[in-house]
């Protein structure tokens, strides 16, 4: 007779070989810096002031760490190492990366000029309003107290 608690038709796989490539430390490492160089810092050094100077420095430091890593990445990756450390279809990406983040640069520059129009607009608009409201309460307050006089 089977308890309720038992599990019933257990079954065992057996044990095969690793599917993925053990890849060291080392490699990652290098792999993941070189990615936060190519494109982190690219968007980052855009925001601070003097903005070329810093991209220019973010680029030399980005060539360093290409090749510096260029030959473990080179052996990890089945993907051709250009020049510059990168493969030829990640600085195509670079470029339209930073050409799609001058587009949003400029359309944010053309929306924060909207919006100060539109600030600009309402108060003007609430400046017209007070000064209306405060006609209509002298006006109210000059006709209260002549009506208390006559009293």
């Amino acid at each position: 007779m089977e308890n309720g608690n038992r599990l019933g038709g257990l079954s065992i796989t057996p044990t095969v070989a690793r599917q993925t490539p053990r890849n060291d430390f080392g490699t990652v490492l290098a792999h993941t810096a070189r990615e936060v160089v190519r494109s982190g810092a690219g968007v980052v050094a855009s925001f601070a002031p003097g903005a070329p100077a810093v991209s220019a420095a973010v680029a030399s430091v980005g060539s360093v760490v290409a090749s510096a890593t260029s030959a473990r990445s080179a052996a990890a990756t089945s993907l051709p190492v250009g020049p510059g450390g990168a493969s030829p279809s990640a600085q195509g990406e670079q470029w339209e990366l930073l050409s799609a983040q001058r587009e949003m640069q400029a359309e944010g520059a053309k929306m924060n000029l909207a919006y100060m129009g539109l600030q600009n607009e309402m108060q003007a608009e609430s400046r017209a309003h007070n000064a209306l409201s405060n006609i209509m309460k002298v006006r109210h307050d000059s006709a209260k107290a002549a009506i208390n006089n006559i009293r």
